[in-house]
């Protein structure tokens, strides 16, 4: 389980490192960039993230398709935010539960944010 998750955030992290609902708050599209990657949601992914990583998610669209099967469950809550007027670094904290599953799995998940057409969009993320 742990190596899915792992494998759905890399590739997440390859497809933004490489180019839902739009917001002003980076808080919002970051928390919306992790629901979207975690239910395997491409066409939220590509309108979250910034424009130059939309071919790279269109050829993860598979391995997007098995994510979306596993019926993941995460409880995200922000647990930083440093922010200027050009960029913006979101922290969240991913509780994980799959269908049936009694224990959630915590991670770290670190997004960059940048401004592209007057909106937050995701540039790039890491995890611990």
């Amino acid at each position: 389980m742990k190596r899915i998750v792992v494998l759905l955030l890399l590739i997440a992290m390859l497809v933004v490192s490489c180019g839902g609902k739009a917001s002003n708050d980076p808080k919002e599209v970051a928390t919306q960039f992790v629901e979207a990657t975690y239910k395997g949601d491409v066409e939220a992914l590509k309108k979250l993230a910034k424009k130059s990583e939309a071919e790279g998610f269109d050829k993860a669209k598979d391995s997007f398709k098995e994510i979306n099967k596993m019926n993941l469950k995460p409880e995200i809550t922000v647990s930083s935010l440093k922010e200027d007027d050009e960029k913006a670094d979101v922290e969240l904290l991913v509780k994980l539960k799959v269908d049936g599953a009694q224990n959630a799995k915590e991670q770290k998940v670190r997004i960059h944010l940048i401004i592209e057409d007057g909106k937050w969009v995701v540039d790039t993320l890491s995890q611990e």
